[in-house]
């Protein structure tokens, strides 16, 4: 993880971290440089764009807990503080005394992701139909994109409505799809 990398060597700018991460993803279509700035990077995610700024990434992963100090919170006689501070895996507290934020986070998505796989979610999807949340208001581009977005088929066919992890297709939601389509 560059973050940490980064993060370990004291003579890391935010500048370096940038240079080191558009050397990396030069050529990923997901990643771009934008034209106007040393640190900026922006990240081509489901639901569009988002330009992502690297000013600060390297002294917020910075703040660290010291693996002792996180004991004794976690070990605090009031249970509001106890749970504010949720112990550390054996291995992290054993293995290296700087536990930065990025992979903190990341031992928190890899347990995320550990229950909703042992989970069998069901998922309702909504689509606003339009922006100013008026009644009686249906805007066609905004609807095709939110479906876009919240609905992937495999290989990228979009005239089939994969309502995942389900699959159960709904005939009502093709046929608005399909009137989406020739409308826009």
């Amino acid at each position: 993880m560059f973050l940490n990398m980064c993060s370990m060597f004291p003579k890391s700018t935010h500048e370096t971290f940038a240079q080191k991460l558009y050397q990396t993803f030069q050529k990923n279509k997901r990643f771009r440089k934008p034209k106007l700035s040393r640190t900026d990077f922006t990240i081509s995610h489901y639901a569009g764009e988002v330009t992502y700024q690297a000013d600060q990434f390297l002294d917020k992963n910075k703040d660290y807990v010291v693996a002792e100090h996180q004991a004794l919170l976690t070990a605090a006689k009031c249970p509001f503080v106890a749970a504010l501070f949720p112990p550390l895996p054996e291995d992290s507290s054993k293995s290296s005394k700087f536990s930065s934020i990025g992979s903190r986070f990341k031992l928190q998505l890899q347990s995320l992701m550990e229950t909703l796989s042992a989970t069998e979610p069901h998922y309702i999807r909504c689509v606003k139909p339009n922006n100013v949340l008026k009644p009686a208001i249906f805007e066609n581009v905004n609807v095709i994109q939110q479906l876009r977005c919240g609905v992937r088929c495999p290989g990228g066919n979009q005239d089939k409505l994969c309502c995942y992890p389900t699959r159960r297709h709904s005939m009502s939601s093709c046929c608005v799809l399909g009137f989406l389509r020739q409308k826009f």
